[in-house]
């Protein structure tokens, strides 16, 4: 694959807009964000990157992020007014069909949730309205079953070496797509049941970050319809929100690892016999093609899963710091932080990726630069001095290591060694680029806020 096609990419672009914001380009991040937007007129949501054959899939859903990123700067409330029924057709699209999953579990008591000091704004417990014992939960899942259009011979050699044919063959293509889909291609966080790229098996996790982002995103859109006076629409995503919240610090949230871990889907029971997995359609393993989805999370027909917790150390099982999941200044914030610190993903060059140097790129050694910027906001928003203390730490680490690549190379890479001070990421299917809009838009963001400079 050949990364230095001239295109938009998804989530690449709240980085590149705080960079913009810093850069006091505010019209031009305006501007980036009013074609993502266009992107959902077009397609019903923000594809991986502005090509055909990025239609299959999306990447992590950042857009109601970057819409308040840009207003919060100056924009006005016509901007608001245009994002609103994007940002709720983007929602739509990852609540919906294949990426919704159903999970069983007891709904959380009121008192094991207080425990956590998981409450909302009124003090009630975020998620109270559950009582089915379903939860609703979101997952990557491309539609692609076959090659990747712009990585066609590197996954064709892939199912090659698999030894896959017939409806094993398109799942794993399938997974492969998803792992693109969810920004991390590749990683060992995707592997089940091995430790190489060809037991990647994206669709039978269920992503602590990508639903944390969920999370955000439906507090976004009612907070953004609440100042537009859309009152209805306001508490229907807050009690969207509520919901996930529930399902996250439920079946996600461990306080042993001070974490939340992603879940591996397990148990399935068909809600019809035509979703059963002994059928010929790979779709049907994992997917659920003949559910119905009001747009809003809610399934009518759904496979039903229970989903037992991954164990592995990722710097993604804190993102959900960074999106608000635990109430700033609670003892579950506390616990977050702890985890973070003691984690040993905190380096002198950085954070890791996680602990496990699979040779995928998405793993260690490599820090990237959006996974630090999250953990030093989701820090510093802790509530706690603990918090506040790392995240400066890490902000100057971060910014220390970006300087001594930079005068080491005349580059800015698309990520690090978080090994070693100035140390250069490597790994992946594609050579490793520089001049790197994420890289410069933390970096800038960074200096912004006045953290800790050299």
């Amino acid at each position: 694959m050949w990364f230095g096609i001239p295109t938009i990419r998804n989530w690449d672009s709240y980085w590149i807009i705080l960079g913009l914001i810093a850069s006091e380009l505010l019209p031009a991040a305006e501007q980036l964000l009013r074609n993502l937007l266009g992107l959902v007129d077009a397609w019903g949501f923000v594809p991986n990157g502005a090509r055909t054959y990025y239609t299959n899939r999306s990447q992590p859903p950042l857009l109601s992020a970057m819409v308040l990123a840009v207003w919060s700067a100056g924009g006005d409330d016509q901007l608001l007014v245009d994002a609103l029924p994007r940002l709720v057709a983007q929602h739509h699209y990852w609540t919906g069909g294949n990426k919704a999953v159903a999970l069983a579990g007891a709904p959380p008591s009121k008192s094991s949730l207080k425990s956590r000091g998981v409450q909302d704004e009124a003090g009630e417990v975020a998620g109270s309205t559950e009582r089915s014992g379903v939860f609703m939960l979101s997952r990557y899942h491309a539609e692609l079953y076959g090659p990747r259009p712009e990585s066609y011979r590197e996954d064709v050699h892939l199912v090659a070496r698999a030894g896959l044919e017939g409806p094993a063959a398109a799942q794993l293509y399938c997974d492969i797509a998803s792992a693109a889909e969810s920004g991390w291609d590749f990683s060992s966080r995707w592997f089940v049941g091995g430790d190489s790229l060809e037991h990647t098996r994206t669709t039978q996790i269920v992503p602590a970050d990508l639903n944390a982002w969920l999370y955000r995103m439906e507090k976004d859109i009612a907070a953004i319809a609440a100042h537009l006076g859309d009152t209805l629409l306001h508490d229907r995503y807050m009690e969207l929100a509520e919901r996930r919240l529930a399902a996250i610090n439920t079946l996600m949230w461990s306080a042993d690892d001070h974490c939340w871990h992603d879940l591996e889907l397990c148990d399935m029971e068909a809600s019809d016999a035509s979703n059963a997995c002994d059928t010929q359609d790979p779709r049907s393993c994992g997917a659920t093609p003949s559910s119905n989805s009001d747009g809003s999370g809610t399934q009518q027909q759904r496979n039903m899963y229970t989903g037992r917790q991954r164990t592995g150390v990722y710097a993604s099982n804190w993102v959900p710091l960074w999106c608000g999941c635990a109430e700033s200044g609670s003892s579950q914030a506390a616990s977050a932080v702890r985890g973070l610190l003691s984690s040993g993903l905190v380096r002198e060059g950085g954070l890791l990726t996680s602990l496990y140097p699979s040779g995928q790129q998405w793993d260690a050694p490599n820090a990237w630069p959006p996974l630090v910027h999250m953990a030093i906001e989701g820090l510093a928003e802790s509530g706690t001095a603990e918090g506040a203390t790392a995240a400066s730490s890490l902000a100057g680490s971060w910014v220390r290591a970006n300087l001594a690549a930079w005068q080491a190379t005349g580059h800015m890479h698309e990520k690090l060694d978080a090994t070693r001070v100035g140390g250069v990421g490597g790994g992946g299917e594609y050579t490793p680029q520089v001049g790197f809009g994420w890289s410069n838009g933390v970096l800038l963001d960074l200096l912004r806020r006045q953290w800790e400079t050299p």
